[in-house]
């Protein structure tokens, strides 16, 4: 639709003149936004998004509206632009009416729920009383029993008068070939864009990945361990048992997680962390070792 018309759906003020007729097609990222994309931005401290972003219009607040018309953006200015952009989401975006697309050879338990639009590859393995959404899923795939893929993520909007918006998730989940995953997983799909299991990453029982995290090659994550959303595991993340990471966190190539980690910043490539909050493991043994030596005293 126009930015008129999407600006009259939610009883915002359109631009003037030829702006208002410029056409939406669909929401996204602002920093991987393409022409006909629309996004938000709320804050000075994410202006830095803009500097890939080549969408056609932004929800923003008055702080940011120069930063945002220079780029050749259109900007709708509002009280709460992640609200906004999760309404017009709710507009834009309509569910898949496709038919799953499901490879001959693949070994699907009769109690398995395959949703409209779904890709499955060859050998591919789905245990009993799992539910697969919004996936892409490739070769050599075992999934284990009363698995959930693709289900909404967990997100909500606030608006100008406290308004609670659950926030739409319109992206997918993709699986790479050779992947495992135990029983009880739960992978949520992207809420713009998708959710990545890259190939060889071995997934146990019990593990919840939030939605848009990116798990590279032969990633390995014990039970009970928790990602919350966009976080970014490199190639050959090794996590112990009941590991949790903040969102936005990015764990670097081969580095290693000890059980109960709580991470709440980056862990640099090839390093081995522990503790809450995590650190690395040298660091915390020390803290551990100073703490028994007082309880001595």
């Amino acid at each position: 639709m126009t930015v008129a018309d999407l600006c009259s759906r939610l009883d915002l003020t359109a631009p003037d003149g030829s702006l208002a007729d410029t056409v939406i097609r669909q929401p996204s990222p602002l920093s991987h936004s393409v022409s006909g994309d629309i996004s938000f931005l709320a804050s000075i401290r994410h202006v830095s998004a803009l500097e890939t972003a080549k969408g056609s219009a932004c929800f923003v607040t008055e702080a940011v509206v120069d930063e945002v018309a220079a780029r050749n953006i259109i900007p709708i200015v509002c009280k709460s632009p992640k609200y906004e952009l999760s309404r017009a989401t709710a507009l834009l975006v309509s569910p898949s009416e496709t038919a799953p697309n499901i490879s001959s050879t693949a070994n699907i338990h009769p109690s398995v729920h395959i949703g409209p639009g779904v890709v499955i590859g060859d050998n591919v393995k789905i245990g009993p009383n799992s539910v697969i959404t919004h996936a892409v899923i490739g070769n050599n795939v075992s999934i284990g029993a009363c698995t959930v893929i693709g289900g909404d993520g967990f997100g909500v909007s606030f608006g100008p008068n406290g308004e609670i918006f659950p926030v739409p998730h319109v992206g997918r989940v993709t699986i790479g070939d050779n992947v495992r995953l135990g029983s009880n997983v739960c992978i949520d799909r992207g809420q713009l864009g998708d959710t990545v299991i890259s190939e060889s990453c071995q997934i146990d029982n019990l593990v919840q990945i939030g939605h848009n995290c990116v798990l590279e090659r032969g990633c390995l994550l014990a039970g009970r361990v928790g990602l919350s959303g966009s976080c970014h595991i490199g190639e050959g993340v090794m996590m112990g048992g009941s590991v949790g990471l903040a969102d936005h966190i990015t764990i670097g190539a081969r580095a290693k997680l000890a059980a109960f980690a709580g991470v709440m910043q980056d862990v640099p490539a090839g390093e081995f962390w522990s503790g809450i909050p995590a650190m690395p493991i040298r660091d915390h043994m020390k803290i551990v070792a100073q703490a028994k030596r007082a309880l001595r005293k």
